[in-house]
């Protein structure tokens, strides 16, 4: 392993880390070394693990902090360098770092009865891993797989044990929920165990009384990675399949899902569809009847009854019904649904008439679905001129690229120069309207599509436009112009560079090297050699964004 320094650690932490590291000398423990690597943990606001690889011409790091995750060299790395450099001055031996022991050849040689008590005792101490196991063993109490003259439990104990697997008493934040989703997963698995063993009227009393208490529960969970979610989606299906298989009243069943559709909380989502087999023409019956009469008190824009009716709607085959509930609701017709539902029905002549109402009706932006129907029916009707009338419309509203590609598309032959001129037009009018530079400007990217180099520059430095499209056209002026392109570069890396985290280093390491080629097709190579110094000076802390230059050839 190569030897470094004090003062390595100093240019690589600047002066403030590295007085901070020395600090927390006294928190390095665990030191240890291999051929190749020092080791350590040092304990502040948490105890981190350090890891220090001195390469041939620079150091390598790793530390579990938010500062060294961003590539930084941080003040934990500096205490472990301190606390090596110590040591190897002193000549106090440095441990070798040991081999991770192996967990699961250590398990299997253990003996029955002492694995049980390991597993009982590690429970004990945590809470996840308790709820874990009493679900099972619950679930195995109720079909005898346990091996301990199962079969006996009652309900009402696998029900208190269901609850209190899926208890929540605080909010549950992001770094829990994974924990709790695997909690919710054991519960959906033994439902679906008590399923595999024909027991479906308890799997379906059990499943349901789980889905209530997710209602209440779910809502106190920061689901952002939608792991909780997918586990209560299991449970839910557990429900259904019993609720199939099951004697159950499907009046009862219909008035149990209005009630929580209704009533309960949105988590988890029960739709009608899923049930549908379960509850059979009585329970669709029933289920439509009530939910007509609560709809009938209900304000016409109340959404959450306009959802379900429309859920029915689908799940019975009643288009006539879907449309009118299409056709209501505070923020207007829905008509690419009402014009989906005709279609599916064979009925493409209504289709046709109220797709043609929703683009003359709907201001702003059209709905490309129903643009590209009505566009389709002309095509097939070979109504060209309502055809084109329809493209220009849509390219006015909405002046795009997609817009632009489709209107030339369409056009007649021999029309589009002058077509092309009229549709330029109103793009320079859009953008001489911009109000922010940096947003992406459809009068760039339509001539950037076309393949129209200088007009998209020219476009861009009069009315700018974001960065994606500043690197596409500093690509296609390399050749002719490398100035103009350098320039872009470079501003580019510095933003780049400039973001928290390390995930846009590989491009900006990417366009530094192509900085560096143009500076020498200029014939200023002096120029490419301080700009990559300066690079390395200025950004020196960030060794990731090094590494990366230096897979660059830089």
């Amino acid at each position: 392993m190569r030897a470094f320094s004090r003062e390595e650690l100093l240019e690589l932490a600047g002066r403030k880390s590295y007085d901070r590291g020395a600090s927390y000398v006294p928190a390095v423990q665990g030191l240890s070394t291999d051929r190749a690597t020092v080791r350590g943990t040092v304990t502040g606001t948490h105890a981190y693990r350090v890891e220090l690889t001195p390469g041939r011409s620079r150091m390598s790091w790793e530390c579990d902090c938010p500062w060294a995750e961003e590539g930084n060299f941080c003040k934990h790395c500096v205490a472990l360098g301190l606390v090596y450099l110590s040591a190897v001055e002193r000549g106090t031996p440095v441990p070798a770092a040991p081999a991770p022991p192996d967990i699961r050849a250590y398990l299997e040689s253990l003996a029955h009865a002492d694995l049980v008590d390991l597993l009982v005792s590690a429970a004990g101490t945590d809470e996840a891993l308790e709820r874990r196991l009493e679900v099972r063993a619950a679930s195995a109490a109720v079909t005898g797989s346990g091996g301990g003259g199962g079969g006996d439990m009652t309900m009402a104990a696998l029900r208190a044990f269901v609850d209190r697997a899926l208890r929540i008493d605080d909010f549950v934040d992001y770094r829990e929920a994974p924990a709790y989703a695997e909690t919710v997963s054991d519960v959906a698995e033994q439902l679906h165990r008590l399923l595999e063993d024909d027991l479906h009227e308890a799997a379906e009393e059990l499943s349901r009384y789980a889905v209530e208490r997710l209602g209440e529960y779910l809502p106190l969970t920061d689901d952002s990675d939608g792991e909780v979610g997918e586990a209560a989606l299991r449970v839910v299906e557990a429900h259904v399949e019993a609720c199939a298989n099951a004697n159950q009243d499907p009046v009862e069943l219909a008035e149990w899902l209005l009630d929580r559709q209704l009533n309960g909380s949105d988590a988890p989502e029960l739709l009608l569809e899923s049930y549908a087999g379960a509850l059979g023409e009585a329970g669709l019956e029933h289920y439509g009847n009530r939910l007509a009469g609560i709809g009938a008190d209900r304000t016409p824009d109340d959404w959450g009854t306009r959802f379900l009716m429309a859920e029915f709607a689908r799940a019975s085959g009643d288009v006539d019904l879907l449309v009118r509930v299409y056709s209501q609701g505070r923020e207007g017709v829905y008509h690419a649904g009402i014009v989906d539902a005709l279609l599916s029905a064979g009925r493409d002549g209504e289709a046709l008439g109220w797709a043609e109402q929703g683009l003359a009706e709907k201001e702003g932006h059209p709905d490309g679905r129903l643009v590209e129907h009505v566009v389709g029916a002309y095509r097939t009707a070979e109504r060209w001129e309502d055809l084109r009338r329809v493209r220009w419309e849509v390219f006015e509203r909405s002046p795009g690229v997609e817009s632009y590609r489709a209107l030339r598309d369409d056009e007649a032959p021999g029309e589009w120069p002058r077509v092309r001129g009229q549709a330029l037009a109103v793009l320079r009018r859009s953008a001489a309207r911009r109000s922010t530079r940096h947003f992406p400007c459809p009068l760039v990217e339509v001539l950037l599509w076309e393949g129209s180099g200088d007009e998209a520059w020219e476009a861009a430095t009069e009315h700018g436009c974001d960065d994606r499209q500043w690197l596409r056209l500093a690509e296609l002026r390399e050749e002719e112009h490398p100035g103009d392109s350098l320039d872009v570069y470079v501003r580019e890396i510095s933003r780049l560079v400039a973001l928290t985290g390390t995930a846009p280093y590989p491009q900006a390491a990417e366009l530094a090297r192509r900085v560096h080629g143009l500076y020498g097709r200029l014939g200023r190579p002096q120029n490419a050699v301080e700009f990559v110094a300066g690079l390395r000076r200025e950004h020196r802390r960030k060794r990731r964004f090094l590494a990366e230059l230096d897979r660059a050839g830089l």
